[in-house]
C-alpha cells in the first residue's frame, strides 16, 4: 500500500502503573500514539500527562469522565481520522499483549489495507478459567451471528483497525462502548463487508494487573449484545430485500441509477434461512414479511399498480397489488432452491427440451435472452436437462465475485458463473465469443438498460404503452455470431414451466440498416415479452416506471 500511515492507539483506565513500562516497548517502533485516558484517577491522569509531555509521539485525549473501553477506542479512531492516519493499532495498556508481534501485524495491515487485523490469542496457564470458558461460549454466539467460522476470536484488543471505514461504522451504528464492545465492532465490520484476518499472538495476565471487569453488568451487556446482534438478523433480511428490490431514489430515478446495495454476509444469510428453515416455512414466513413491505414500499406499490393495469383484463385491487409482491417473495425463496441445487426434474417442465439438447450436441455455444418476467434462476434446469452444458450469466452486478462465491459454497457442481457486465469492451466480448466456441451458453436479461449505458436503448411498443428496451444484449448476440434463444420460466401451481424459443439463428446487423434492425429484433423481443406478461402477469418484477422517458 502505498499510503499506509498507521499509529498507535491506546485507552487507559487507571492503568498509571502499568503504562510507563508499555510505552517503553512500543516507543522503540517510533510511531505515532494516541493515548486515551477514559476518566482515569488523579494519579492516572498526572502519570499520563507527565508521559505526553515528555513524548512528541504521544497525543493525549482526556474523556471527561469513564465511559468505557469502546468510547474510548472509538474517540482515538476519530482522532486518527481527524489526523489523516489509514490504520491504528489498538494495544492494552496493562502489558498483556506481545509487542514484538507489531511488526508482523502491521505488514498484514499494509498487505490488506481494507481489512481488520486481529491478534488471535495464544494464552498460557495464568489466564483465569471463567475468562476461558467464557470466550468459547462468545466463540459460537459470533459464529451464528456471522453465519461462518471466519472470526477465530473477537474478543483480542490487539487489532489494527482501518479508520476510514471503522470511523464510517460508528458514524451511522450505535456501537457497545464497555466490555462488549471488541467483539459487537468485529461483527458489525464483519457483516458491513470488511474482511478479518488473524496472526496468532502469545497473551499473558500480568501478576500485577488490573481488571475492569465487573461479572454481572458486563455479563448482562455481553448478553444484551449478542441478543441485538443476533435479533438483527432477521431484519437484514428485509432489509436486504428491501435495497435489493423496493428501494427506490426520491427523485424517481431509473433503477439503473440506483446504487448496489448487499454484500457477501446478507447473500449468506439468505441462504442460510433458506438451508435452516426449509422452503416451506420460508413460503409460510413470506406472508408477514411480505405485509411489511406492502405497507411501507409506497414506491413499489404505485409502480405494481402502473404496471398492473396495463398487464391486467380489470382493473388492479390490493390484493392484486399484495399477490404481486408476494410472487416476488416466492420468486427469491426458490432462487435460493436453484442455488442449492434442489430443483428435481418433477419441480419443472421443459417441453422444448430436445431443442436445447439438439444445440449442445452441433458444440456450438448460443446465447439466450432472458428478463426479469418470472425466474430466471430455474435455467439452472437446463444444467440438469444437458449435464455438459455450462452456463454464464451476465448480470449489471458488483457484486459477482461475492455471488459466485456463495454459488461453489452452495452447489460445488453447478456449472453455472456469473459475469459482471456494465459496458462491454474488447476484453470481455473477446472472453465471451471464446466461451461461445467452446459450446457454452452466455444469459443476459434483455429488458433492463445498463448502468453505464442508459440512453442507448430503443422504444418499441409494449403493453399499450411505448417503452426503452436496452440495445446492447441484441449488438452482443450479434458479436457472438451464434443461435439466439428466448427463455421465460414461469411458476405454475405447483411446478415452473421452461419456454424456450428461438429468436434468430444469427442476428446482423450492418451499419446502413444498423438502427433499423435492431428496431425490428428489439420489437420481436417485447412482443414475445408481453405474450408471457399476460400469461403470468404476476411474475414481472421490474418495480419501477418500466414506461419513463429518459430523454
Amino acid at each position: 500500500m502505498q499510503n499506509f500511515h498507521p499509529c498507535l492507539l491506546i485507552p487507559v483506565y487507571n492503568h498509571g502503573a502499568l503504562i510507563g513500562a508499555t510505552w517503553q516497548r512500543l516507543r522503540a517502533f517510533n510511531l505515532p500514539c494516541i493515548l486515551v485516558d477514559d476518566g482515569s484517577d488523579a494519579a492516572t491522569a498526572s502519570t499520563l500527562e507527565n508521559l505526553a509531555r515528555a513524548e512528541p509521539l504521544i497525543t493525549l485525549l482526556r474523556l471527561p469522565h469513564n465511559s468505557g473501553k469502546g468510547a474510548a477506542v472509538l474517540h482515538g479512531i476519530a482522532e486518527a481520522h481527524k489526523q489523516s492516519y489509514t490504520h491504528a493499532l489498538q494495544i492494552d495498556a496493562d502489558g498483556q499483549h506481545n509487542t514484538d508481534d507489531i511488526p508482523a501485524l502491521l505488514a498484514l495491515a499494509e498487505k490488506n489495507p481494507e481489512a481488520l487485523i486481529s491478534g488471535a490469542p495464544q494464552y498460557g496457564d495464568d489466564i483465569p478459567k471463567a475468562r476461558l470458558y467464557g470466550r468459547y461460549i462468545t466463540h459460537f454466539w459470533v459464529w451464528v451471528e456471522t453465519l461462518s467460522f471466519d472470526i477465530v476470536d473477537s474478543m483480542c484488543g490487539f487489532r489494527v483497525y482501518p479508520v476510514a471505514s471503522t470511523q464510517a461504522l460508528a458514524q451511522c451504528t450505535a456501537i457497545e462502548s464497555r466490555m462488549a464492545f471488541d467483539t459487537d465492532i468485529m461483527v458489525r465490520l464483519y457483516r458491513a463487508g470488511t474482511k478479518v484476518h488473524f496472526l496468532p499472538t502469545r497473551v499473558i495476565y500480568p501478576e500485577n494487573g488490573i481488571s475492569h471487569f465487573r461479572p454481572l453488568r458486563d455479563n448482562l451487556e455481553i448478553s444484551w449484545m449478542h441478543t441485538r446482534l443476533v435479533s438483527t438478523m432477521l431484519y437484514a433480511l428485509l432489509q436486504q430485500l428491501w435495497l435489493k428490490l423496493f428501494r427506490k431514489n426520491s427523485n424517481g430515478s431509473h433503477w439503473s441509477q440506483q446504487s448496489e446495495r448487499g454484500s457477501e454476509w446478507g447473500m449468506r444469510f439468505c441462504l442460510w434461512s433458506y438451508r435452516t428453515l426449509g422452503k416451506n416455512t420460508l413460503y409460510a414466513l413470506l406472508y408477514p414479511i411480505i405485509a411489511w413491505f406492502f405497507l411501507f414500499a409506497t414506491t413499489a406499490r404505485r409502480e405494481s399498480r402502473r404496471y398492473l393495469q396495463r398487464a391486467l383484463s380489470h382493473p388492479p385491487t390490493h390484493k392484486d397489488v399484495f399477490q404481486h409482491f408476494m410472487a416476488y417473495g416466492r420468486a427469491v425463496v426458490d432462487k435460493f432452491s436453484a442455488w442449492s441445487g434442489d430443483i428435481q426434474r418433477t419441480d419443472v417442465i421443459f417441453p422444448n427440451r430436445e431443442l436445447l439438447v439438439q444445440q449442445i450436441a452441433s458444440q456450438r455455444g448460443a446465447m439466450i435472452l432472458t428478463s426479469h418476467l418470472g425466474n430466471a434462476d430455474m435455467c439452472r434446469a437446463l444444467v440438469h436437462s444437458a449435464p455438459d452444458i455450462h452456463l454464464n450469466v451476465l448480470l449489471f452486478t458488483k457484486n459477482s465475485e461475492q455471488i459466485n462465491k456463495l454459488l461453489q459454497q452452495a452447489n460445488p457442481s453447478s456449472g453455472f458463473e456469473i459475469i459482471q457486465v456494465g459496458d462491454i469492451g474488447p476484453e470481455t466480448a473477446l472472453l465471451l465469443h471464446d466461451k461461445i466456441q467452446r459450446g457454452e451458453l452466455i444469459v443476459i436479461a434483455a429488458d433492463r438498460t445498463s448502468p453505464t449505458s442508459l440512453h442507448r436503448t430503443t422504444r418499441v411498443p409494449f403493453l399499450g404503452g411505448e417503452a426503452a428496451f436496452p440495445q446492447g444484449p441484441f449488438i452482443l448476440a450479434a458479436l457472438m455470431e451464434c443461435p439466439v434463444y428466448l427463455l421465460f420460466a414461469l411458476r405454475m401451481k405447483t411446478h415452473y414451466e421452461i419456454f424456450l424459443e428461438p429468436f434468430a439463428g444469427q442476428l446482423t446487423f450492418p451499419r446502413r440498416q444498423r438502427d433499423a434492425l435492431l428496431k425490428v429484433a428489439i420489437t420481436r423481443y417485447a412482443e414475445r415479452l408481453e405474450h408471457y406478461c399476460r400469461l403470468a402477469p404476476l411474475q414481472w418484477f421490474n418495480f419501477f416506471n418500466f414506461w419513463q422517458r429518459h430523454d
